[in-house]
């Protein structure tokens, strides 16, 4: 399933920044690369961050397929592999055929696991929304044709009319006299 849906995009953006910028560090890493310091991982970050605004900003119907996406990973790894090389040293910005294989294999592993992952959220939410469809409905109630009377009589008289006939009766001057001569 091929979809440009803004929300569906921008899952597979960023999926292909963050899964972009593990499978380098792993790649750089299984080719004895060495891994990143606090330096080249937040330089890192910021390359991968592009990689995946720019697989997100992507509207065409082709930014899905699997060739493509993996072609646009592969330059994520290859700006992910300079970035990492540039800036920590020790084996230069070429990449030996170690090194490129294992790029290469993870940009593939990126692009399948960014697939399988945008066809599971479909499915997810179609499920979710589904449950809140069901969740948010009103119910329809049967309504009886007759109605429940007591034995009893039941006051029904507003509360003000109760209060109002209850009581002593009178002026209230008479209510502050004593009853009863001292």
């Amino acid at each position: 399933m091929i979809t440009t849906q803004p929300a569906i995009r921008r899952i597979r953006g960023a999926v292909a920044g963050a899964a972009s910028g593990i499978s380098a560090i792993g790649a750089h890493a299984a080719a004895h690369g060495g891994l990143p310091g606090t330096r080249e991982l937040t330089f890192l970050v910021a390359v991968c961050a592009a990689v995946g605004a720019l697989v997100a900003a992507w509207r065409s119907p082709a930014a899905g397929r699997l060739a493509v996406l993996a072609g646009v990973l592969g330059g994520g790894q290859i700006a992910a592999h300079l970035s990492l090389a540039a800036l920590a040293g020790g084996h230069g910005l070429m990449m030996s055929p170690h090194m490129a294989t294992a790029h290469a294999a993870a940009a593939v592993a990126t692009a399948v696991t960014c697939r399988a992952l945008e066809s599971a959220v479909v499915v997810a939410l179609t499920a979710l929304i589904r449950v809140i469809r069901v969740l948010l409905s009103t119910a329809v109630t049967q309504v009886s044709g007759w109605t429940l009377r007591t034995a009893c009589d039941v006051d029904r008289r507003p509360a003000i009319a109760v209060h109002a006939t209850s009581g002593r009766r009178g002026p209230p001057s008479a209510w502050s006299r004593p009853i009863l001569p001292a």
